[in-house]
């Protein structure tokens, strides 16, 4: 398998982590990608030019974060889940990925020319993050799944990128539990 991703990117991360947490990372070839420099080899396998992208060994492109994520657990042997736990699984999954979408719009949005920004999308990004943290319950100890790795990477994510929306003073036990998460090896080997 190769994985095309960028190391800022949280989309790659989340992706890494679930390779490190499957234990498939000797069976990866990670090709660390600028994304905006239009690398003709990585368009070559993932036309659509979004970090990340995984090529199988069957030659199949997977382009969204969440997919490759799935993928990687199968090919990792982790069972899938099944009825309510898929779905609160799932669910948890999709809301965090909300939370890292707010994030970068915000961060991409802030990398246009200064006449160029839309600082009412800014902010409303921003709103969005901070209805996602209002509602977030801290995971509970010994679990480590989909959700919980979109939200870790997510509040790692606001910490490197935006810093200034201080969100460990408003939210102290996310802000416990991911200091715990980030000891984890696949954290440590993935940090941007």
């Amino acid at each position: 398998m190769k994985l095309y991703f960028n190391r800022p990117s949280p989309y790659g991360r989340k992706v890494l982590v679930v390779a490190h947490e499957s234990g498939l990372m000797d069976r990866i070839e990670i090709q660390d990608v600028d994304p905006w420099a239009d690398p003709l080899d990585f368009h070559a396998a993932a036309p659509i030019g979004k970090i990340p992208a995984l090529v199988t060994d069957a030659g199949t492109l997977l382009t969204e974060s969440l997919l490759i994520c799935d993928f990687l657990f199968a090919e990792g042997g982790k069972p899938p889940l099944l009825g309510d736990a898929r779905i609160d699984e799932m669910s948890r999954s999709g809301l965090f990925q909300g939370l890292i979408d707010a994030a970068f719009i915000s961060v991409i949005e802030r990398r246009r020319p200064k006449d160029h920004q839309w600082d009412n999308w800014i902010d409303r990004q921003h709103r969005a993050i901070q209805r996602t943290l209002a509602v977030t319950k801290t995971p509970p100890s010994g679990r480590f799944d989909l959700g919980d790795i979109s939200l870790a990477c997510g509040l790692a994510y606001l910490d490197f990128r935006l810093p200034h929306l201080e969100w460990r003073n408003q939210y102290p036990d996310l802000a416990g539990w991911l200091g715990g998460v980030l000891e984890r090896s696949s954290m440590i080997a993935t940090k941007p």
